[in-house]
C-alpha cells in the first residue's frame, strides 16, 4: 500500500457541477486567496512531497445562497526507479455551506484531484462536515481508490482553541480505513493526528505543528517518498 498512494479517476462529472453552480448572479458572490509554503506536503499523515518543500496556492469562489467553489494547487513528488510521476496537484471543489444556527453550521463537499501528466491518477471524493464552537467533525468516501475499484474512507476530528489574542490551539485526529488500505497482511486502517499553534501577523499566518501516525514500524515508510514518520511542520500562508 504505501509503496505508492495510488489515485483514479471514478467519474468526469465536475466540470457539469460548477457550470451548473456559476448560474447564480455574480453580483451576489465574493472571491478570497490563499497562497503558502510548507516544508513538506502531508496529506492525511503522508508526505506527498518526498519530504521537501511545498509550495501551495488555492482560490475560492462563494455565493450567498451556500454555493461554494474553487481550486487549489501543490507540487508534489511521486517519482519512484521505474515510475516518473507528476509533479503537480490540481484540486478543484464544488459545495454547499448552511447554518442551522450561531453556533452549528454544516458543509457538503464534491472534490476532484487532478494530476497533469497522469490522468490516470485522478479520482473523485465526496466530503460532508459539521462546525459546533470550535470542533469540526468531517467524513470523506471515494469508491475507486487506487483505480482498481476500491473504497476508502476516512474520518477526521479537529479543534481550535484561542488561548491568547491571535494565537490559537489546533488539535486534530484522523482515520483512515476501507479496501484501499487494505495489504491482504493484516494491515487495514490507521491513524493519523497532530498538534499545533498558529497566529497572524501582519497579515501573514504562521503556524506550527506536530503531525504522526499510529502506522507500526513493520508498516512505516521510513524513506523521504512517502514517508509516514513523525515529523514538525511549518507553514507561512497570505490570504488575500
Amino acid at each position: 500500500m504505501y509503496k505508492k498512494f495510488n489515485k483514479k479517476r471514478i467519474a468526469q462529472i465536475t466540470g457539469l457541477a460548477l457550470a451548473t453552480a456559476l448560474i447564480s448572479p455574480i453580483a451576489s458572490a465574493e472571491v478570497s486567496g490563499e497562497v503558502s509554503v510548507t516544508n513538506d506536503y502531508r496529506f492525511r499523515g503522508v508526505s506527498q512531497t518526498a519530504g521537501d518543500v511545498a509550495l501551495q496556492a488555492g482560490i475560492d469562489w462563494s455565493h450567498d445562497n451556500g454555493f461554494f467553489a474553487g481550486a487549489w494547487a501543490s507540487n508534489v513528488d511521486f517519482d519512484e526507479p521505474d515510475y516518473n510521476g507528476p509533479n503537480i496537484e490540481l484540486d478543484l471543489y464544488l459545495g454547499y455551506y448552511g447554518e442551522l444556527n450561531d453556533d452549528l453550521s454544516y458543509d457538503i463537499t464534491l472534490y476532484r484531484y487532478n494530476y497533469p501528466g497522469d490522468s490516470d491518477l485522478d479520482y473523485l471524493e465526496v466530503s460532508a462536515g459539521i462546525d459546533v464552537k470550535g470542533f469540526r467533525f468531517a467524513y470523506w468516501y471515494t469508491n475507486d481508490y487506487g483505480g482498481s475499484d476500491l473504497d476508502l474512507h476516512y474520518t477526521e476530528a479537529n479543534y481550535s482553541y484561542e488561548f491568547y489574542e491571535n494565537w490559537s490551539l489546533d488539535l486534530h485526529y484522523g482515520y483512515n480505513f476501507g479496501d484501499g488500505i487494505d495489504d491482504g497482511e493484516g494491515f487495514d486502517s490507521y491513524s493519523d493526528y497532530s498538534i499545533g499553534v498558529s497566529t497572524e501577523v501582519s497579515g501573514i499566518g504562521l503556524s506550527l505543528a506536530w503531525l504522526d501516525t499510529d502506522i507500526s514500524d513493520a508498516n512505516q515508510v521510513k524513506d523521504d517518498l512517502y514517508n509516514t514518520e513523525g515529523t514538525v511542520l511549518g507553514s507561512i500562508s497570505y490570504a488575500f
